[in-house]
């Protein structure tokens, strides 16, 4: 019913909505600068209409008719900033014009039931812009016209009358049709997950890892709306990126720097809000999309952390016991950047879920040499890749360890040539198939080979430098790896790393274990070696998959720690794996609390409470390192010249960020002078919001430390930064120190 009725909707000449033209200037007589449909006339209009910055003079009229299904007395309501007038069958009903802010004007006229013409002109000269249309019948509450009672032709009543019920009966088949696959998604997946949820309540260790992922679902959730609707969390795949690729429906040579699993997965989660939007079904102002989809975006994250943890569980399990795997899933779910990532739109914890469900198939195609096995393998590691480039390092050493494994088995069967059959193993040559196709589909091969040959560029080119931090010398990388080492530390705090470190000793000196150890320990190396080794530059959102692999020797380590018969009472034992969890824990939600309360919020308070209309805001740095200034006059200004030549009253600066910049340069030169209030600036405020548990020792230097290192190495940096306001040493108001 819902294709039917889009068919008919498709092709019916009588389009929902009015007619609009818009002219570059205020009376209309310009050329048209473009013709469009708008299903809903509004301030929202205009930003479509002229692809989201609007000019500073412009004029609109919207031309069509509406359908009344009664008589009656209908109120009509325009709100305007500028001038705006409303016409029913010829006839001037609402005059709201004149050069003016946001104005009400009203008119009232008898309607029978039937169609009738309506015009609407508007003129926006200079300042703010706003237009809102509203009616009411009879003395109603004023509310929006539906678009389905609007078309952009006249036609009459009979004709008019169908073409609006094909309109709304297609938005009835719409929410039918998503109400219809909740239920029966629900319905499909209850046994399901009534099954599971029956098993894993059956035994304790069930009963913890629902623990363990409810804590993490909350942890991850607390903080979600940082910064919305600005992006303070850097590299983020925004909404307006993810809609100019579906724009290019993933053709005709789209690319982005990160691969397109996650774009696919963030049209599929927006496509019900983008559907009911193109038809008019749903209307949201412009602020409130603005949080939403990007809300939308991080709620994927927080998903696709709840699967990773399973998946961790799953791999524990399967390697060192169940016990072993919930131990693990807890260790993860309290690492730091896991907690970050798992609320930032970035594909960090996305791809990390995929390479997570990918080692559990891997670790069951080694164990039990199942061609499905081998198959879904496949498809998860390359969707992995195909989230985030670098995840192909992930999977260099697992052909060898296949084939080694293959090779026990087949000498075990006394098989001939059994190194030879574990190479040309069919099994192989299957999972290698599938991965190659599952490849070419997710990047559209035959459609957008140009996409693909484009991303190649830009991350092999300009997407990697100038990025190196060491020299490709043994000294070089050996400094690289102390890096590594130390931000590693720093992501898991001394007692977890510790017990991480103490769990491949042990997977490793135990025969039922150090197989699987050795095949997990592989696909570490083989990242480290082929990815950050290779690149030769690391930060600490680059060691998350390596996490993964510690998480899982951590948990066996915990496990061993309680099972062991010693001089030790289990009492003692239990407390110390509490106290280890306990320190991780308020490791971990320092990330939440620091989040919910960043210093930019401060920021923005003072600016509202100090800050004129007609002062200028100076800054510099990209917008996700700053407070969120929309509402203030602001503009970067990058050098001594461009704040002499703009004198703004105020200018906000990233102390933080400011330690990185190189000396010697014109912005390095502007930041010495503002902070040594050498430039006719005198600090007026100076906030850093401070650590819930500063005494919490060994706790990540860019949580809890004074950030004295030039460069940033984590995006914890990017969390409560450490802000700097400069007043003007000659404005005529009190400072505020």
């Amino acid at each position: 019913m819902l294709a039917a009725l889009g068919v008919a909707q498709r092709f019916d000449p009588l389009r929902e909505g009015l007619l609009a033209t818009y002219y570059e200037d205020t009376a209309w007589t310009s050329d048209p600068v473009r013709t469009i449909v708008d299903l809903r006339p509004s301030t929202d209009s205009f930003v479509d209409a002229w692809d989201g910055s609007p000019p500073q003079r412009f004029s609109a009229i919207w031309a069509g008719s509406v359908l009344t299904w009664r008589s009656g007395s209908y109120r009509f309501i325009t709100t305007s900033d500028d001038g705006s007038w409303l016409y029913v069958d010829g006839r001037l009903i609402v005059d709201n014009g004149g050069r003016h802010g946001a104005h009400s004007s009203a008119g009232t006229i008898h309607l029978e039931r039937g169609v009738h013409a309506i015009f609407v002109k508007y003129f926006q000269d200079g300042g703010d812009f706003d237009f809102t249309l509203e009616w009411a019948r009879n003395g109603e509450e004023p509310r929006s016209i539906s678009p389905w009672l609007l078309s952009s032709r006249h036609a009459g009543v009979a004709r008019t009358g169908a073409s609006a019920l094909v309109r709304l009966g297609l938005e009835a088949a719409f929410w039918l049709w998503l109400a219809t696959i909740a239920i029966a998604g629900a319905t499909a997946l209850w046994p399901y997950g009534g099954a599971l949820g029956r098993t894993l309540i059956a035994d304790a260790t069930g009963r913890a890892l629902l623990i363990v992922i409810a804590g993490s679902t909350a942890l991850n959730v607390v903080g979600v709306w940082w910064g919305l609707p600005a992006l303070w969390a850097g590299d983020e795949i925004t909404p307006t990126s993810v809609l100019l690729s579906l724009s290019q429906r993933f053709t005709h040579g789209w690319f982005n720097r990160y691969p397109p699993v996650h774009f696919y997965v963030l049209t599929a989660v927006f496509s019900p809000w983008l559907i009911a939007k193109h038809f008019g079904w749903i209307h949201l102002p412009y602020d409130v999309q603005d949080v939403l989809l990007p809300l939308l975006s991080r709620l994927v994250s927080v998903a696709a952390g709840v699967g990773t943890l399973i998946a961790v569980y799953a791999c524990g399990a399967r390697a060192f016991g169940r016990r072993a795997g919930v131990f693990a899933a807890a260790m993860l779910a309290l690492l730091a950047q896991f907690v970050y990532y798992s609320k930032t739109a970035n594909p960090e914890v996305p791809y990390v879920f995929w390479f997570a469900v990918s080692l559990v198939f891997y670790l069951r195609l080694i164990e039990t040499g199942r061609m499905r096995d081998g198959a879904i393998f496949a498809v998860a590691a390359v969707l992995s890749i195909c989230t985030k480039d670098q995840a192909y390092a992930l999977y260099l050493s697992t052909p060898f360890v296949v084939i080694y494994h293959f090779w026990r088995l087949n000498r075990a069967r006394a098989a001939s040539h059994p190194l030879l059959r574990a190479v040309l193993d069919r099994r192989l040559m299957v999972t290698g198939l599938v991965g190659a196709a599952t490849f070419a589909l997710i990047y559209n091969i035959p459609f957008n080979t140009a996409g693909l040959l484009a991303h190649v560029r830009d991350i092999t080119g300009i997407g990697s430098q100038p990025y190196r931090m060491v020299e490709p010398t043994m000294s070089g990388r050996l400094a690289l790896a102390r890096l590594t080492l130390d931000l590693n530390q720093r992501s898991w705090g001394w007692p977890l790393w510790i017990v991480s470190l103490a769990g491949l000793a042990v997977a490793a000196s135990d025969r039922r274990t150090w197989r699987a150890a050795a095949a997990l320990l592989l696909v570490a190396l083989g990242y480290y070696l082929g990815f950050v080794d290779t690149i030769l530059y690391v930060y600490d959102r680059y060691l998350l998959p390596i996490c993964v692999v510690q998480a899982l020797f951590a948990g066996l380590a915990l496990d061993r720690f309680l099972r062991h018969r010693g001089p030790v009472p289990r009492g003692w034992r239990v407390a110390v794996v509490t106290g280890l969890f306990a320190y991780a824990a308020l490791y971990a939600t320092t990330v939440d609390v620091l989040m919910v309360r960043d210093s930019r919020r401060t920021i923005e308070a003072w600016l509202r409470a100090h800050v004129n209309e007609t002062d200028l805001v100076g800054t510099v740095f990209p917008p996700t390192i700053l407070p969120r200034l929309s509402e203030f006059r602001s503009e970067d200004l990058g050098s001594i010249e461009d704040l002499r030549g703009a004198k703004p009253a105020y200018y906000v600066l990233n102390a933080d960020y400011a330690r990185a910049i190189p000396p010697g340069t014109g912005l390095a030169d502007l930041i010495r002078g503002l902070q040594q209030q050498t430039l006719g600036y005198r600090l007026a405020f100076r906030y850093r919001t401070p650590s819930p548990w500063p005494w919490l020792p060994g706790a990540d230097p860019d949580l809890v430390g004074a950030r004295l290192e030039p460069q940033s190495l984590s995006t914890l940096r990017d969390i409560n930064p450490t802000m700097e306001i400069y007043e003007r040493a000659d404005l005529k108001r009190p400072s505020h120190p």
